[in-house]
C-alpha cells in the first residue's frame, strides 16, 4: 500500500502531465479526476483547488533535493559554487516537467494569486539555499541576498525553459555569469560593512 506522501507525489506528477497536455487555463482538479479515474474526494484530500498543485509541486521538488543532499560534498566549495550546484539540482529535478512549468509561467502573467504562490515558494527555496551555503552574515545586507538570489533564479529559470543544449550549457553559463556578478557586487559592498 502506498504511503500518503507517495500518493501525493503520484497525483502531483499526473496533474503536471495533464497541465502539459491541456494548459493551465483548462486544467482543474475535476479534469484530473476524470482523466486519471481518481475519485474526486481522494484528490481533494491533497488539492483543495488547482492552485494547490503548484504549491505542492514546489515542496515536492525541494524534498527530493533534500533527500539527495550530502552536505559533506560542499565542505571545500565556495558559497557561489554551492549555490550554483543547488540551483542546478533544482532544474534537474524539474526537467521532466519543463513543458508544464512553461505553461504555468505563461498563464501567471495575469494571475496575481498564481504569481504569489510561485514567488512565495521560490523565495522559501532561495532562503534554504542561502542557509545551506552559509551565505548569511547577519549584516543588514543579508535581507537583500534572498531577493538577489530570487532574481538570479528567475532569470536563469527562463533561460532553462528554452535550453535544449547538451548538459544545459546555456543555463549553466547564465547562472555562473549572474552568480559571479552578484559575488563581485557583494565583495564591493562588504568592504564598507563592519566585520
Amino acid at each position: 500500500m502506498k504511503s500518503s506522501s507517495e500518493t501525493e507525489k503520484n497525483f502531483i506528477k499526473k496533474g503536471f502531465y495533464l497541465i502539459n497536455d491541456i494548459g493551465w487555463e483548462e486544467f482543474s482538479v475535476e479534469k484530473l479526476s476524470t482523466k486519471e479515474n481518481i475519485p474526486i474526494e481522494d484528490l481533494k484530500d491533497f488539492f483543495k483547488c488547482k492552485y494547490s498543485i503548484v504549491d505542492k509541486f514546489s515542496r515536492m521538488v525541494d524534498k527530493n533535493i533534500e533527500s539527495k543532499l550530502k552536505i559533506e560534498d560542499f565542505k571545500d566549495s565556495s558559497k557561489k559554487d554551492i549555490l550554483f550546484e543547488l540551483i542546478m539540482m533544482r532544474f534537474d529535478e524539474m526537467e521532466e516537467f519543463k513543458g508544464s512549468l512553461a505553461k504555468i509561467l505563461d498563464a501567471s502573467r495575469n494571475k496575481p494569486l498564481l504569481i504569489s504562490i510561485i514567488t512565495k515558494n521560490v523565495m522559501n527555496t532561495m532562503d534554504f539555499f542561502l542557509e545551506l551555503s552559509d551565505s548569511y552574515n547577519n549584516y543588514a545586507f543579508d535581507v537583500l541576498k534572498k531577493n538577489f538570489l530570487f532574481l538570479i533564479y528567475s532569470i536563469t529559470f527562463k533561460t532553462w525553459l528554452s535550453d535544449n543544449t547538451e548538459e544545459l550549457s546555456k543555463t549553466m553559463a547564465e547562472l555562473d555569469r549572474l552568480l559571479s556578478t552578484a559575488e563581485n557586487f557583494q565583495q564591493k559592498v562588504s568592504s564598507f560593512l563592519p566585520i
